[in-house]
């Protein structure tokens, strides 16, 4: 009989245990959610964008907003060998990045970008060395290219995108001219190999874009209207 009662007192304790823990946690989460909504962030979905680039991270965090960065894996070769129109390649190569990431975390906001050259039937991808990036703006010296950059955003199955063109317009530069620009801001990582924002703006003659944060990598007027439109609030 004692062993009886004593077996009761511990299902009773380890009982009210589990109570106080479960009311501990439901009110550490209800905390959680008022402050979130205080605070006008979206409290069902991380955001996390499909990148290892800095410069995006850099444009991303312009807006205010909490997310994580993840590179994708995707054979953008690959891709680069079965699609030779610029703005689909684009697209396409957004959207599988975006994909990819989505594999991982399924219920989070992704946000994946890519963007390329388009002059005349050539497009300019990441030049990759100093060598590639001298060939690549001496070909687009004195001309005017289309720059390409796309957006996709995906929530479960929600689907948005957006593709940015501007077109810009290089001054006519000499070979020593490309040299130095090329030591001095080394844009290897770069589509067109330039740096816009940096030391990449003493090469152009002419730019027309509807939204200039677009060179950069983001399309930011874009994305803010797209995470708006997710529940996001931006400011």
């Amino acid at each position: 009989m004692l062993i009886l009662t004593e077996l009761i007192q511990v299902v009773f304790a380890v009982t009210n245990f589990l109570i106080e823990l479960y009311a501990l946690l439901v009110g550490r989460w209800k905390l959680w959610f008022c402050i979130r909504v205080s605070l006008g962030q979206n409290v069902f979905s991380m955001l996390i964008l499909a990148s290892s680039s800095s410069y995006r991270k850099a444009q991303l965090a312009q807006l205010g907003l909490q997310f994580r960065s993840i590179a994708p894996q995707v054979d953008e070769a690959k891709i680069q060998t079965q699609i030779s129109e610029p703005a689909r390649l684009a697209q396409t190569l957004a959207e599988l990045k975006a994909e990819a990431v989505q594999a991982l975390y399924p219920d989070a906001t992704i946000l994946a970008g890519d963007q390329l050259v388009s002059l005349d039937d050539q497009i300019f991808g990441k030049p990759g060395t100093k060598k590639a990036a001298v060939t690549q703006l001496l070909s687009l010296s004195g001309r005017t290219h289309t720059l390409i950059t796309a957006v996709c955003i995906l929530r479960q199955k929600e689907r948005m995108y957006h593709v940015d063109k501007t077109q810009l317009t290089v001054r006519a530069l000499s070979a020593d001219a490309v040299n130095r620009y090329v030591e001095r801001d080394n844009p290897i990582d770069c589509a067109g190999s330039y740096k816009f924002e940096q030391g990449g703006i003493v090469l152009f003659e002419r730019v027309q874009s509807e939204d200039p944060t677009a060179i950069t990598g983001i399309p930011l007027i874009a994305v803010v209207r797209m995470l708006t439109d997710l529940g996001y609030t931006v400011p």
